[in-house]
């Protein structure tokens, strides 16, 4: 097979593992012959086809560590993208590649992929990711610190890469996601279910999301007072068991990572009393003794917001195992919330 073929037949069969992908995250990549292929920002890996990767120049990538930038976000990132775009070869100049595209193409193996598993952010959004990643996978992993995606993450790597004792093949990146590098989509089988295996055998308590009955009665009024037309609605045990009390749903009234913050804004919502509510101003909003909804001004975006509502329930309860939950910082959900780069994937 054709490398772009190869890269098609893995990004679709991981897009349609609903534990591995929600909505428009994750990304994939493949290179040959100086040139990168790279998924656009926005589309969905389980829909992947030809159209759905951009093809980059790499040495004109590379340039781009070489530059400097202003040190303000609004115009850092603009500059960075207008770079970027002038990567793309001849012909591709009207696709937008991934936010994670600098990254990518640091990696010397030929396939990259890029996954925001809730089971792996499970470790990575905790409390004690770090030393538990260090004692359950040592030196085959490389740890990264909470910081800005996009260029500020790729500029970190690329330091850490030229002093890298030999190729790096997979990052943790805290409060984000994973990234996996190899030659073979074979071995990037392997190191994906590796690292799950392994975490699975640490996990304490499994969440139920996928459980519950019918919506009760309260989502017209609550879509009424959130200003939006669509409400998705989990009545899971899960769900439920977080919605008991003000002290039981703390931790999920911050996002986790960036895809909680694109697609269900920046915190959730508490109801104490469903009857007396007031206006609703967040996306997600969790009901006392019913459960958790999402809004939507359409269909989808009342969908995605609940997709990435229940991997935010998915990784609180993980992240129990690993000394327990760490929410995205304060500073980092304002520059998700303002960077033009996600604002233009939650439209798609």
């Amino acid at each position: 097979m054709r490398t772009l073929e190869l890269l098609i037949e893995f990004s679709q069969r991981y897009g349609a593992d609903p534990e591995l992908v929600n909505a428009g995250g994750g990304n994939t990549s493949a290179k040959v012959d100086g040139i990168m292929y790279i998924k656009c920002s926005g589309t969905a890996l389980k829909e992947a086809s030809e159209v759905s990767f951009a093809k980059m120049d790499l040495k004109k990538l590379f340039r781009i560590f070489e530059r400097t930038y202003p040190e303000g976000d609004r115009e850092r990132e603009a500059a960075v993208l207008a770079d970027m775009m002038a990567c793309c070869t001849p012909g591709e100049e009207h696709k937008r590649p991934s936010v994670e595209t600098l990254l990518h193409a640091l990696f010397e193996q030929k396939f990259v992929l890029h996954l925001h598993p809730a089971l792996i952010n499970g470790l990575a959004c905790s409390r004690g990711g770090e030393a538990e990643a260090k004692r359950l996978f040592g030196d085959a992993i490389v740890w990264v610190p909470a910081c800005r995606p996009g260029y500020t993450l790729a500029k970190l790597m690329y330091e850490k890469m030229k002093t890298a004792k030999g190729r790096i093949g997979v990052v943790l990146l805290e409060n984000h996601g994973v990234f996996f590098a190899a030659d073979t989509p074979g071995e990037l089988d392997r190191m994906l279910r590796d690292m799950t295996e392994r975490l699975t055998g640490c996990i304490r308590e499994f969440p139920k999301t996928g459980d519950g009955g019918a919506e009760p009665g309260y989502g017209k009024k609550l879509t009424k007072l959130s200003g939006c037309e669509y409400f998705c609605y989990n009545g899971s045990t899960t769900a439920k068991a977080f919605a008991e009390s003000f002290e039981a749903v703390k931790d999920m009234l911050t996002p986790f990572n960036p895809d909680q913050v694109v697609y269900c804004g920046p915190g959730a919502g508490f109801i104490d009393d469903v009857e007396k509510a007031g206006a609703v101003n967040k996306r997600m909003a969790i009901v006392r003794g019913v459960g958790l909804y999402t809004f939507g001004s359409t269909e989808k975006q009342a969908q995605n917001a609940m997709l990435l509502a229940e991997d935010a329930m998915k990784i609180a309860v993980y992240s129990r195992s690993f000394g327990g939950p760490r929410h995205l910082p304060a500073e980092l959900v304002e520059f998700l919330v303002h960077w033009e780069a996600e604002s233009y994937r939650k439209a798609l």
